[in-house]
């Protein structure tokens, strides 16, 4: 909500492959309910074009080269979620004011698969932390069905979590 009490659309950037974009978009954007503008792909590419744009959130869900202007952008974003198997160290994150939410296969992650399978993941909320909200969320397992990535859905799982939606 802005000063006035409109509700503001925030923009969410990710960092990802190629192929794992449109399913995290259009995750993202159907159950945030945002227009499909709100979530922009952050590449090394074309990062200088968007460096200046304030994120609420960014999700790292791949390793990425350009980390100064990636830190840059940072200074101007709330929360971070990142995949800690693939970025091994989150410390050089916790110099920034924002909040950062762990995924991945690791045991360190707030979220992480307990099972996959064909049909879909379970997803293993670790501990408690807090949405954007301030509703609690405790530590639960959550089953996904889906056939995608177990990854992505983690990212997607992480990101929705964090603004209170459902899975």
């Amino acid at each position: 909500m802005d000063k006035k009490g409109n509700q503001v659309m925030p923009f969410i950037g990710v960092i990802a492959d190629e192929k794992s974009e449109n399913f995290i978009r259009r995750q993202i954007v159907e159950k945030l309910k945002l227009r499909e503008s709100s979530v922009l792909f952050i590449k090394e590419k074309s990062i200088e074009n968007i460096k200046n744009i304030k994120f609420e959130t960014i999700i790292i869900a791949r390793k990425f080269k350009n980390m100064e202007i990636l830190k840059k952008m940072l200074l101007n974003t709330n929360y971070l979620v990142i995949n800690t198997d693939r970025i091994k160290s989150i410390e050089i994150f916790k110099e920034y004011n924002l909040k950062i939410f762990t995924f991945g296969f690791n045991s360190k992650a707030i979220v992480t698969a307990s099972s996959v399978t064909e049909e879909g993941v379970l997803i293993c909320i670790r501990r408690e932390f807090e949405s954007i909200s301030g509703e609690i969320i405790e530590p639960q397992e959550i089953k996904v069905s889906s056939q995608e990535d177990a990854e992505n859905i983690m990212a997607v799982a992480g990101t929705l979590l964090i603004y209170g939606v459902d899975i």
